[in-house]
């Protein structure tokens, strides 16, 4: 294995570092610490996470993060718990994993556990459809600035970004309006593909 770390293979990057300083108490505290301010999905946290276990706290490499997100996809789970786990098993082997899992999910197994004993239809009665709606235009705003953080910090044309924009605009005004959240992703998508053309950013 190479000593320099730009040259490490994607499998030395996933494997458990040895000697690691970091406890378990402190993984768990701050995998859960993710958990409860990450919103979005692996792919719209990246920056966040980043920011976390890169620059703040050095427990990664910048390299390290990218092979344990691609090795994250490539796992049957929902790809930000995958991440968390290879995160705890990078840093303490197979029990940091498991640590790392459970701290993660905990913040919205919670909120979850929480909404289920509060949000009774018995209690709430009449009020739930409209509670219902107020939280789905709430998930819906959340996709929307996160897709426009995504869009904004992406190196493409002003116009391309233009172009991104209104169409994540479009895809969250209809699904508020009432069209399926799917029915109007999938418009979305096939818009941005036929508009934001490949190659586009290098023609003058």
């Amino acid at each position: 294995m190479t000593n320099d770390p730009a040259g490490q293979s994607v499998a030395s990057r996933i494997e458990p570092i040895q000697n690691s300083r970091v406890s378990l108490a402190t993984l768990s505290l701050i995998l859960f610490k993710i958990g409860a301010t990450s919103f979005g999905g692996l792919w719209a946290g990246t920056q966040k996470l980043e920011r976390e276990l890169v620059i703040k706290r050095a427990w990664l490499t910048v390299e390290d993060q990218k092979a344990l997100m691609v090795a994250a996809t490539l796992i049957p789970a929902p790809k930000f718990l995958a991440f968390g786990g290879m995160v705890g098993f990078r840093l303490r082997g197979w029990p940091g994993s498991i640590v790392a899992l459970f701290s993660i999910m905990a913040p919205p197994a919670l909120c979850v556990l929480g909404g289920a004993i509060v949000l009774n239809p018995d209690v709430l009665g009449g009020a739930m459809p409209t509670l219902t709606r107020t939280v789905g235009i709430g998930v819906i705003g959340l996709l929307f600035g996160n897709a426009i953080h995504q869009i904004r910090s992406s190196r493409v044309t002003p116009r391309q970004r233009t172009i991104g924009i209104g169409i994540g605009a479009s895809v969250a005004a209809s699904a508020i309006l009432g069209a399926p959240l799917i029915l109007s992703a999938l418009a979305g998508l096939a818009l941005g593909i036929w508009l934001i053309r490949p190659g586009e950013e290098n023609e003058s």
